[in-house]
């Protein structure tokens, strides 16, 4: 697991990007490389996973055809890819960034289609003097990138790639609003991209870019029933045993609920020793299932450390989260205050239950769709009054022309109504829904409007953003992309077979969970963070609210009526703490809305 960054100049001399702000994803080491020609760099920091050795370090050239890598990530399945490279191979170390170097050399550009795992990697390719660069199926690691002037960046962070004060779009606060996180469409800056999930990328000597989609490889995701429950259950278990990859110990975060409970039981089971597993628990917590993971921890003998921790270390953590925010986020601060509290103890990777809510059926969405099929057929203006009876505002109104069930998964996962948009003076920055593979049916859509659009955009980001923060490698079995096409394949009959939420998950797990995993509501810990922004962080609040208005990114008359609303307690406390998020992370970025764009015009009274 590793910062990477690369600057490509093919008119003149490559500039090293400042690897001092991506430390904190590699304190154990980092390295440099500049081509002969001084028109390609490459940097990386190196968090030492897999071959602590100096054979492991990054930049890492291939003396053989002088092709040099920095890889950011790992490469699950990097031993059975040496056995495919063949002979003639003088390996010089067990890493698996040495795997993806050899592998290009023996496959080219296509040695994507034979890695399982979490990557974002850069390799340049000394005979063609070009730059490829690529990114994992699922978007589990990133990408940024900016072309100017100056050439081709790229790096794993944004902050990065931003030089000096910087102006935002109206369409970029927009996209933040509604979806609580920037859309990967449309990034805060409008200057930087980010490499879609599935896509690789080359650029030629003369600065020419090339962007293409390696993933879907295939046109339609159809997979058989046969042996359903045994077939689903190998598939879990090889993620789960791949994913234990490493040469340094591997922990667990443990919840108490299905996901985790099942990777943390199989992993358990696989480890030679013991399985460190973390819980934690919040004095003031709504809902605590350490209880439960302790459970799961005593029936696998794990080392298992439950971190209780005050209600003032938890508010601490929820400022200091905001801080280290690499793209602003609303729901940033719980994978924070976890993988802050692991990494304390010295782990460097933790397995994570990420991904399993998406494929099978855990969010309310998979429930609401069909109904909200059902709404988006009524008038406008009996849906208006429909919202307003079941308390959801001008949001029914709002619902999409469109049937299509990952549509309607996709905008229920707004946060900011169409209406609330027109009253902050800003552009409605929607895109169409996209599904480049046939899909069986309306669950599967929805599977993947949630693994492309919540998952992608917000859980796996701030995942990333969060764990990296504090070093942490965070590492999710159920992301494993043969296990995602295989589910994804399968009839919506074949998930709904069997009773509860995520039932088929259950099934096949059966013999792992103890029933009060399964057999209760869906819970996790719930921070009180309304009562807390009326009190312990009004300050922060009102300091971020002053600051998104002063350097003019939302009108002052929004903002005071978005405030009011919270204190009256007509407005859900995310919509404000994502104003909230946005002026603190424009203050430390020094962001400013475009000249050409004044807020103030669109004010409504």
């Amino acid at each position: 697991m590793c910062g990477i960054a690369a600057h490509f100049n093919s008119n003149g001399r490559a500039t090293p990007l400042d690897l001092e702000l991506i430390h904190h994803r590699g304190p154990d080491s980092r390295g440099e490389w500049t081509s002969p020609d001084g028109r390609c760099w490459l940097g990386s920091t190196r968090l030492a996973i897999v071959d602590l050795s100096p054979t492991g370090a990054q930049p890492m050239t291939d003396p053989a055809t002088g092709n040099v890598i920095v890889a950011n990530g790992e490469i699950y399945n990097h031993r059975s890819v040496r056995e495919r490279i063949g002979p003639g191979v003088a390996w010089r170390g067990t890493s698996d960034t040495e795997t993806l170097l050899q592998g290009y050399a023996r496959w080219g550009r296509d040695v994507v289609n034979h890695l399982k795992g979490m990557f974002a990697f850069a390799i340049y390719d000394a005979g063609r003097a070009e730059l490829f660069l690529a990114r994992d199926r699922l978007g589990i690691k990133p990408l940024y990138f900016t072309a100017d002037a100056i050439g081709f960046r790229a790096a794993s962070e944004v902050r990065m790639l931003i030089d000096g004060p910087q102006s935002i779009t109206a369409k970029s606060i927009s996209g933040y609003l509604q979806w609580g996180a920037c859309p990967e469409r449309n990034l805060l800056y409008s200057n930087i991209r980010v490499l879609p999930a599935g896509h690789a990328l080359m650029i030629g000597p003369e600065g020419q870019m090339k962007t293409w989609r390696y993933w879907p490889a295939r046109d339609a995701f159809i997979s058989s029933t046969d042996n359903l429950v045994r077939e689903l259950r190998s598939l879990i278990d090889k993620a789960v045993d791949e994913h234990l990859l490493s040469d340094v110990p591997v922990a667990s975060f443990l919840s108490g609920g299905i996901d985790s409970s099942i990777v943390t039981a199989i992993a358990a089971q696989k480890l030679e020793k013991k399985l460190k597993t973390f819980s934690v628990g919040f004095d003031i917590a709504e809902f605590d299932e350490t209880a439960i993971a302790q459970e799961i921890a005593d029936r696998y003998g794990t080392e298992h450390h439950r971190i209780q921790l005050s209600q003032e270390e938890v508010i601490h953590s929820v400022t200091e989260a905001v801080e280290k925010l690499d793209l602003p986020s609303v729901d940033a601060i719980n994978t924070y205050i976890v993988s802050r509290a692991v990494a304390s103890h010295g782990v460097k990777v933790a397995l994570s239950g990420l991904g399993g809510d998406e494929l099978f059926g855990g969010y309310p969405s998979f429930r609401d769709v069909p109904r909200l099929k059902l709404i988006a057929r009524l008038p406008r203006a009996l849906r208006r009054v429909l919202g307003a009876a079941a308390s959801l505002g001008e949001r029914l109104a709002d619902l999409p022309g469109n049937l299509d069930a990952g549509e309607l998964a996709r905008w229920r996962r707004r946060f900011f109504s169409d209406e609330m948009i027109r009253c902050a003076g800003l552009p409605n920055a929607s895109a169409p829904f996209e599904c480049p593979v046939a899909l069986p049916d309306d669950f599967a859509r929805i599977s993947w409007a949630e693994l492309t659009g919540y998952l992608r955009r917000m859980l796996l980001r701030d995942a990333d953003q969060m764990s990296m923060a504090v070093s942490l490698e965070l590492r999710v079995p159920f992301l494993d992309h043969e296990l995602v096409e295989y589910v994804l394949g399968l009839p919506a009959a074949a998930k709904k077979k069997y009773p509860g939420v995520k039932g088929l998950l259950v099934e096949a797990c059966r013999d792992l969970l103890p029933s009060s995993v399964y057999e209760r509501p869906k819970a996790g810990f719930v921070l009180p963070m309304k009562h807390w922004m009326h009190g312990p962080l009004a300050a922060f609040v009102n300091e971020g609210l002053r600051e998104t208005t002063a350097r003019q990114l939302l009108p002052e008359t929004f903002v005071d009526e978005m405030n009011e609303a919270f204190r009256r307690e007509r407005l859900h406390w995310t919509r404000l703490w994502s104003l909230v998020v946005l002026g603190h992370y424009a203050k430390r970025r020094q962001l400013v809305r475009s000249p050409d764009e004044n807020p103030a015009i669109h004010s409504h009274s």
